[in-house]
């Protein structure tokens, strides 16, 4: 019993290479790699009733556009100098802005009324 709880807590702690942004109705949870990185990944799993339109923007310099259906995952690559934040703005459904930070583990950001 002792190595069965081992095993599924370890996931938990496991430090992930990429961001991975959980797209939900009312919030949205980010979880964040450890240490910054030349060239990094973000994973977008929308777990939302409605198709999810999105951008990458730092500064005022957009990167990327993203559209995910309801109910899947996406994700797209970078290479950046680690200086400059890049935030995932959704557009539609509309959301704040959600600067990816690294080293902040994992953070939820609720919906803004």
């Amino acid at each position: 019993m002792k190595y069965l709880i081992i095993f599924f807590v370890f996931p938990l702690w496991a430090s992930t290479e990429a961001f991975r942004i959980e797209y939900l109705d009312r919030s949205l949870k980010v979880v964040a790699p450890d240490v910054s990185k030349n060239q990094y990944a973000v994973i977008v799993e929308n777990r939302s009733l409605s198709d999810l339109v999105a951008k990458f923007k730092t500064g005022e310099k957009d990167l990327k556009f993203l559209s995910v259906k309801s109910g899947q995952t996406k994700a797209v690559e970078f290479n950046g100098d680690g200086k400059n934040i890049v935030y995932f703005i959704p557009l539609s459904p509309a959301f704040q802005n959600v600067p990816l930070e690294f080293g902040k583990k994992s953070y939820e950001i609720p919906r803004k009324r």
